[in-house]
Parts: structure tokens; C-alpha cells; sequence
């Protein structure tokens, strides 16, 4: 089935020149390094002229839980999660706050702070960015302090609430035990249920401190700022605008102007599906070229000039050449008669199929020239011809070519006969 076939060239997925397009970022690669480096040079300023430093300081806790803990995950972060509740908790904040003279409010140290996990389980480390480093450290070290005192003093709350409840519960079982005969047969569990409770009483007034957490390094804090970092910023950016600048580039490129390019020519012919291939030069497709020779070797009319329609019956190519560009399917012509009867010629605005017969029409061969003005025109032809069933090749020529191929065709044309037919 033929990608040419007006029915189903919508099923057939346009290629993708990967090749074509790397081509054309290339050649905007100069005007894309230029916007990039004016980018980055104004990152480079504003993050080193008008962005505070900003310094950090760490300090490792450790997690001493008053119950042995089971191994695994999920033990491990509810060890950790209260810490990291407190670290958020306003209380905490505003005693840390009136510790340490910082002009910093709740919300404004709250996001300064951060909790990490350390190399092993039990480890936190708590780490606080401001503008100054001695700043960044008292505040850490008063942060792990206030957060340790605040865990302790919370679960020693909420474990004398427990204590207490566990205790009226063990002293009424007591009671009942002690109402029992001495032969009654519901003693012995009574008794057991009553060592339980003893049991659980225990451990609960054994874990009354809960959880603590206690500094284990406070390491020497570092006086390099961690932010802002201009070099490396301004290069992120840089690199980020280069590619955008250079794809935008390519897509202005081919969708503004009037002046047809690459990066146009190769949209328009994965969108009307004809034929486009940079990378076979700017002349006449070899394929269409071998085709023009085997029909000019046939029985054919001694010339069929250019703007004269083609006889009944006799296969022909139609090439619609734009302003600039020149129409040379063969370059081994007969140099005594000049004859190309195989081939027809129009403009892109002409309608050609009221002078040639459609039927007779093996292919279409657009010419356009880098140094024309009708991209729009080239367009609209394309579009025509996507309702024909018939092949199409897009040729886009440079402009010292078309003046080559033209000076050529000139000089071994005869004399008085156009160059062009």
C-alpha cells in the first residue's frame, strides 16, 4: 500500500530525522550560546550581588528508646516521627526562639530546619541554614536540646496518665482476689490475671521517660556558604537556555519568515507526506532523475517546452518551481537538441492540472530556493497536492546552487531554446 495514497497516508507515520533536525541546531547553535551566556551572566549576578549567603549547621542525635525495639522499617520511622513532629511543633519553635537572640519568627525557622536520617537507625541529624554560621549552630544545638527536653517531658505526661489507669486496674483486681475463698475455683486465674497486670505495671513505670534523645557529635561547622553557589547556578542555567534557545530557534525558523528552510521543509513534507531528504543534496532526487531519463528514452514528441501542456496519453513529471530555484532533472541532456520531453514546468501559483492531464502525471517535483519569498506559496501547493495520488518530491536548493544549475543549463542549451521545459 503506497504512503501516497490519499485514502491511507494518514496511517502511515510521518519518519523522524533526527539527523536533519540535529543539523538545524547546529546552525543555531551561535545566536543559542550568545542568549545563553547573557542568561547565565545575569544569574551569576543577581545570585552573588543581590542574594544573602546562607550557612548551615548540623548536629547528630541519637534515639535511645526506653523499649527494646523489633527490627524493620516501620519501627524505625516511629522511632523518629515524634522528633520530627516536634521539630515543626510551635511550642518548640518559640522556646528556641527565646533562647537564641536570631530576629527569626516560627514560620521563618521552621523552614530553615531539617531532620535527616543518619548512617544508622537511631541516628538524626538536625540541621539548620541561615545567614550566619555561629547563628546556624546555636540554633541547632538549642534545637536538638529543646526537642529533647520537650520528648522527655511529654512522655512522662503521658506515661503517669497510664501509670495511673494501670494502677486503679491492678488495685481493683487485687480486691476481688482478695474477696475470694481460699477454695474457690476461679482464684487461680483470678491470681494469674493479677500477675499480668502487676507485669504491665511495671514496664509501663520502666518506660516513664520514654524515648530521649541526646547530642552525639556536634561536628566543627563549616564556614563555606551552602547557598546561593553563582558558578554552578548560572551554568544550570545557562545549559537549560541554550537548548530551549536553540529549539526555539529552530521551530521560529520554520514557521516565521517567508524565506523557506530546512527545518520548514522538513515539516511540511512529514505533514503532506511527500518526499524530503536533506541528505540527498539539493538537486532533483536520483529516483525521479533515472525516471525523466527512461521516459526521455522512449517514443516521445521532440520537446514539450515549459508552460505548454503535455500531449494526451504520455507520462510526464510536473516540477512546480519557486522564485530562485531552477528546474534540472538531468544533467547528461542531449546537448545538440536539448530535448526533456519527460518533464512539464510550472510555478508554485499556477494550476496545472487545467494545462496537463492528472491521469498522465507520474510525480510532482516542488523546487524552492533558500533565497525566495514563497514559503507561503510552496505551502499551499503541498497542501493541493496532498489530495492527488500522486508521489511528491520536495527539492529545497540553496541559492548558489540554483545559480550554478542555471548558468549551466544556460551554457548547454542551444541557442534561443528556453533552459527549462
Amino acid at each position: 500500500m503506497s504512503v501516497h495514497d490519499a485514502v491511507h497516508r494518514g496511517d502511515v507515520p510521518p519518519p523522524i530525522d533526527l539527523a536533519g533536525h540535529m543539523r538545524e541546531l547546529g546552525r543555531a547553535l551561535l545566536p543559542a550560546v550568545i542568549i545563553a551566556a547573557l542568561v547565565g551572566a545575569g544569574v551569576f549576578y543577581l545570585r552573588s550581588e543581590l542574594t544573602d549567603e546562607q550557612y548551615a549547621a548540623s548536629v547528630v542525635a541519637e534515639i535511645k528508646p526506653a523499649q527494646t525495639l523489633v527490627p524493620g522499617d516501620a519501627f524505625i520511622e516511629q522511632m523518629r516521627a515524634p522528633f520530627i513532629e516536634l521539630a515543626k511543633d510551635r511550642g518548640v519553635l518559640d522556646q528556641v526562639l527565646g533562647q537564641v537572640d536570631s530576629d527569626l519568627d516560627a514560620a521563618e525557622l521552621a523552614s530553615s530546619v531539617e531532620l535527616s536520617p543518619g548512617t544508622s537507625p537511631a541516628l538524626l541529624t538536625v540541621t539548620v541554614t541561615t545567614r550566619s554560621p555561629e547563628l546556624a549552630a546555636d540554633l541547632a544545638r538549642t534545637m536538638v536540646s529543646t526537642m529533647a527536653s520537650t520528648a522527655t517531658a511529654n512522655a512522662i505526661r503521658d506515661s503517669q496518665e497510664r501509670t495511673d489507669e494501670g494502677q486503679a486496674t491492678l488495685d481493683a483486681q487485687q480486691a476481688r482476689v482478695d474477696a475470694l475463698p481460699a477454695d474457690d475455683p476461679s482464684r487461680p486465674a483470678s491470681l494469674s490475671e493479677l500477675a499480668d497486670l502487676r507485669t504491665r505495671q511495671s514496664e509501663l513505670q520502666a518506660a516513664a521517660g520514654g524515648d530521649r534523645l541526646v547530642v552525639l557529635s556536634n561536628p566543627e561547622q563549616s564556614t563555606t556558604p551552602v547557598s546561593p553557589k553563582p558558578v554552578s547556578e548560572a551554568l544550570v542555567a545557562a545549559l537549560a537556555v541554550l537548548i530551549i534557545a536553540a529549539e526555539l530557534i529552530v521551530l521560529l525558523r520554520g514557521r516565521l519568515g517567508r524565506k523557506p528552510s530546512r527545518s520548514w521543509a522538513r515539516r511540511v513534507s512529514r505533514r503532506f507526506g511527500a518526499h524530503f531528504d536533506p541528505a540527498a543534496g539539493d538537486t532533483v532526487p536520483p529516483a525521479v532523475a533515472s525516471r525523466i531519463a527512461a521516459l526521455e528514452r522512449g517514443d516521445r514528441p521532440a520537446a514539450m517546452g515549459a508552460r505548454h501542456a503535455a500531449p494526451k496519453g504520455d507520462s510526464v513529471i510536473v516540477a512546480l518551481v519557486g522564485e530562485g530555484a531552477v528546474f534540472e532533472p538531468t544533467r547528461g541532456q542531449d546537448s545538440t537538441t536539448g530535448h526533456r520531453g519527460a518533464t512539464v514546468e510550472f510555478g508554485l501559483t499556477e494550476q496545472w492540472w487545467q494545462l496537463t492531464d492528472v491521469g498522465d502525471v507520474e510525480s510532482v517535483v516542488v523546487v524552492v530556493s533558500r533565497g525566495g519569498r514563497d514559503k507561503k506559496a510552496a505551502t499551499t501547493a503541498l497542501r493541493r497536492l496532498e489530495d492527488f495520488d500522486i508521489p511528491v518530491h520536495l527539492v529545497l536548493q540553496n541559492k548558489n546552487t540554483a545559480r550554478r544549475v542555471d548558468e549551466t543549463s544556460q551554457t548547454i542549451a542551444p541557442e534561443g531554446q528556453s533552459h527549462a521545459s
